[in-house]
């Protein structure tokens, strides 16, 4: 019966375009049930976060521009104080709320000469708003200088990008825990829709919960045994709106690129593993590696050390004529 179950399975989802259709109602399904609305965000902590993340954006966006148009957003700039003295009357103060305020003391700060420009009420509001706590440097504007630019050249980032592959024949020396949880912490700089940074990295560095992982992914096969590490990124399917289904892979796909850039220069070797797969299979995976339901597979990222001599498949790129359109 095992055998006929399986047999049946294979047949249902991968000879036929019925699984994969499944799939993708399910994927659209979880994804209208956990994304939010963007006129009401609800009640969810979450989803609210990810609501403040991206408004607040908008105003940083407006403040970043070459000529700022004053007076602007007021609307918006009292909906999101609103919806943000809401999420710290029930959540508390937490990292959002600063970058808030901070965003909102930059934009009365580029009014400092035109405040007759505000109605009293708003301006009122804003000082009030701003002055319940101290300035944090979390939110507005960073300014920069283009000498900045000067330390980096093309042709060295040419030499670093060329120099990476998919490892899959690592060495036996265990990976630091600290080279990996700093290689993560810097490729968080990935940019994002809104700023809303709706990703998540969940990190196993067990061996018997690795192979167990890895038993759900078909790309692993002949060098299981020698991945030290393995990282999943998913997709936060609570940061985003109802028309941003395929954003969450854009997003985790910038990221999971920075995060395997990270690692090349950290000297150690890693691998993207995709999580295509049926979505009962997919949930099963997610049952074991305790990831929450609300979070959709952007890929599987194995990790080792090198070896001092190894091969890696060559994997030939197309020429730069095979893909560029000049218009």
């Amino acid at each position: 019966m095992t055998w006929l179950k399986k047999k049946m399975y294979g047949l249902f989802f991968f000879r036929t375009p019925i699984g994969e259709i499944l799939s993708i109602i399910h994927s659209m399904y979880l994804h209208l049930k956990y994304s939010f609305s963007d006129r009401s965000p609800g009640k969810d902590r979450e989803k609210l976060k990810y609501y403040l993340a991206k408004h607040c954006h908008i105003v940083e966006k407006g403040l970043a521009l070459p000529t700022p148009r004053p007076a602007f957003g007021q609307p918006k700039i009292m909906d999101l104080i609103v919806r943000t003295k809401d999420y710290e009357a029930r959540f508390g103060r937490d990292e959002i709320i600063k970058v808030v305020r901070d965003t909102i003391r930059e934009y009365i700060s580029f009014h400092d000469d035109k405040k007759e420009l505000l109605p009293k009420g708003f301006l009122d509001t804003l000082s009030r708003f701003v002055n319940e706590s101290t300035s944090e440097d979390k939110g507005g504007l960073k300014h920069l200088e283009k000498k900045m630019w000067r330390a980096f050249s093309l042709e060295s980032y040419e030499r670093f990008v060329l120099h990476r592959h998919s490892v899959r024949n690592f060495s036996d020396e265990p990976v630091d825990d600290e080279v990996i949880l700093k290689s993560i912490s810097i490729s968080l700089n990935t940019p994002s829709v809104c700023n809303r940074q709706g990703w998540m990295i969940h990190y196993y560095n067990n061996n018997s919960a690795i192979r167990d992982l890895l038993s759900y992914q078909n790309g692993n096969a002949g060098f299981m045994a020698s991945i030290n590490k393995l990282l999943i990124v998913t997709g936060n399917t609570k940061a985003f709106t109802r028309y941003e289904h395929n954003q969450q892979f854009v997003d985790g796909g910038l990221l999971s690129m920075n995060l395997m850039y990270a690692l090349h220069s950290a000297g150690l070797g890693s691998c993207p593993l995709n999580t295509c797969m049926p979505f009962n299979k997919e949930e099963k995976l997610k049952k074991a590696a305790k990831i929450p339901n609300h979070e959709k597979l952007i890929m599987m990222i194995a990790v080792g050390n090198l070896k001092d001599s190894f091969s890696v498949a060559r994997s030939e790129k197309y020429q730069l004529e095979q893909v560029l359109r000049m218009h």
